[in-house]
C-alpha cells in the first residue's frame, strides 16, 4: 500500500485533513514508521494557526480527551483506543519547521496536497538504517536529542552516522541544562529496549553516559549487561513475561535489572545521578540492594539459611536479585530461581497465620508475632515442617 493510501485509509486522518483544509501536515515518527511499513498510534499534525480549534473538534468528533500541552502552541487528543494525536501551530513554512527537527528520519512530512516532503533525505537514511542530525546546531539547541539519538538507534536498530556521533560527544556537556525528568524518560526507554547493550556501550564510549550517571557508577558492566541480554533471549516464557511487567515511569523489570547493573551498591546511588525516579523504582532498587547485600561476599554453595535471608531481604524483587547474583557472583541461575519459586509459594500460602500462632502459644499480638511467623516460614523453606500439625509441634518445642 502506498503511503498516501495508508494515511487516508484511516478515518481519523481523513476527517482531520478534510476539516482542517489545505494547510495541515502529518510529520515525524508516524511518517517515518509508515515508510518502514509500520502503523504507529502516535501522530503529529502541524497546522497554520488553528491547532487548538481542530484539536477540540477532533476530541468532540471521536469522543477523545483534550489536553493543552503548551498554550497557544501544542494540544493533544487521546482517543479511546489509546491513539495519541498531537496538534501544533506551524511556525513559518513547513520546510522551516522540518529544518528545526532532530534527525532526518523524523524530518519528513506529508499532506494530501504536497504528498511527501523530505528536504533532508530522511527516506534515504531510513533505507540505509542511519540516524543523522538535520543540523548539528539542533543538538545544542536541545541537548536531550543527544540521548535520543542513541535511543532511536536502539529502537529502530539503526546506526548513528559518524559525523552526528562525533557531535553527540562534542555537545554532551549541554545535558547539564536538560531537566532530569526528560533525561530519565529517554534513559528508561533505552533500558527497556532489547538493543540496550549496544546503545549503552556507544553512549559510554562517547562519554555521554557519564553525564547521566555519576563517576562512581559501574559503567564498565557492559559484559554483565550483555550476559543478561543473552539470558533473556533464551529465558522461558514465564520469565520473559515476568520481566516485561512495568514497575513505574515506563520502566519494566528487565530495565530495572539493567539499571541496577549500572549503579553501585549503596543506598544514595540514584541521588547522585541525573535520573529522577519514582518512589516505586526507588523502593525496588532498595530491595535489590538489600537482597544482593545479604549474599556472601565469596562465591560458593549457599545454604538454605542464607537463601532465606537473601529472599527475605529482597522484598518484592526476589527474581531480580536471583538474576543479579547469577550474573555477578556466578551462582547457578536455575537453582536460585527454583528456590525463589519455593520461597514465594511459602510466603503466599503459610501453614499458620498470626492468629494461629497467638492461640497456640497464648501470646498477645505484637512485633514478636512477626518474628515467629518469619521463623515458621524459614523452617518450612528448609523442609523442617510440612503440615499444620508439624508446625504446631515445632512452635511449642521452639517457643515455649
Amino acid at each position: 500500500m502506498k503511503i498516501s493510501a495508508a494515511i487516508l485509509s484511516n478515518s481519523v486522518n481523513t476527517w482531520i485533513f478534510s476539516t482542517a483544509g489545505r494547510q495541515v501536515f502529518l510529520v515525524g515518527g508516524y511518517i517515518r514508521d509508515l515508510l518502514r511499513g509500520i502503523i504507529s498510534k502516535d501522530k503529529d499534525f502541524i497546522l497554520h494557526g488553528s491547532a487548538e480549534n481542530i484539536a477540540r473538534e477532533t476530541a468532540g468528533k471521536f469522543s477523545g480527551t483534550f489536553v493543552t500541552l503548551k498554550p497557544e502552541m501544542t494540544y493533544r487528543v487521546v482517543l479511546k483506543n489509546k491513539e495519541i494525536l498531537d496538534f501544533s501551530n506551524l511556525q513559518g513554512s513547513i520546510n522551516e519547521d522540518l529544518k528545526r527537527r532532530d534527525f532526518t528520519v523524523n524530518a519528513i512530512a506529508w499532506s494530501p496536497v504536497s504528498g511527501i516532503i523530505d528536504p533532508f533525505g530522511g527516506r534515504e537514511d531510513i533505507n540505509e538504517h542511519i540516524i543523522k542530525a538535520v543540523r548539528m546546531k539542533n543538538l545544542s539547541d536541545d541537548p536531550l536529542r543527544i540521548i535520543r539519538a542513541y535511543r532511536l538507534a536502539a529502537e529502530l536498530n539503526f546506526k548513528i552516522e559518524p559525523d552526528t556521533r562525533r557531535n553527540l560527544k562534542h555537545y554532551r556537556n549541554g545535558l547539564a541544562k536538560v531537566a532530569s525528568e526528560r533525561i530519565t524518560e529517554e534513559i528508561f526507554k533505552i533500558l527497556k529496549n532489547k538493543n540496550a547493550v549496544k546503545c549503552l556501550s556507544e553512549c559510554r564510549k562517547d562519554k555521554v553516559l557519564e553525564k547521566v550517571f555519576h563517576a562512581d557508577s559501574r559503567l564498565s558492566n557492559m559484559k554483565l549487561l550483555a550476559g543478561f541480554d543473552v539470558y533473556l533471549k533464551n529465558a522461558s516464557k514465564k520469565i520473559k513475561e515476568l520481566l516485561s511487567g512495568e514497575i513505574s515511569q515506563g520502566l519494566d523489570r528487565a530495565g530495572l535489572i539493567r539499571l541496577a547493573l549500572l549503579l553501585p551498591d549503596h543506598d544514595d546511588t540514584v541521588e547522585k545521578t541525573r535520573l529522577k525516579v519514582s518512589r516505586s523504582i526507588r523502593k525496588a532498587l532498595g530491595e535489590i540492594h538489600c537482597g544482593y547485600s545479604a549474599a556472601p561476599v565469596s562465591r560458593g554453595r549457599i545454604s538454605k539459611d542464607i537463601l532465606f535471608k537473601i529472599f527475605n531481604a529482597s522484598g518484592g524483587r526476589v527474581f531480580e536479585v536471583c538474576i543479579l547474583l547469577s550474573l555477578i557472583k556466578g551462582y547457578n541461575r536455575k537453582t536460585l530461581l527454583g528456590r525463589a519459586d519455593e520461597y514465594l509459594k511459602i510466603k503466599n500460602k503459610v501453614l499458620l497465620n498470626g492468629n494461629d500462632i497467638q492461640k497456640i502459644l497464648k501470646i498477645y499480638r505484637g512485633r514478636k508475632i512477626g518474628g515467629i511467623l518469619s521463623a515458621v516460614q524459614k523452617a518450612q523453606f528448609k523442609g523442617e515442617i510440612k503440615t499444620r500439625t508439624e508446625t504446631k509441634k515445632w512452635l511449642l518445642h521452639n517457643f515455649q
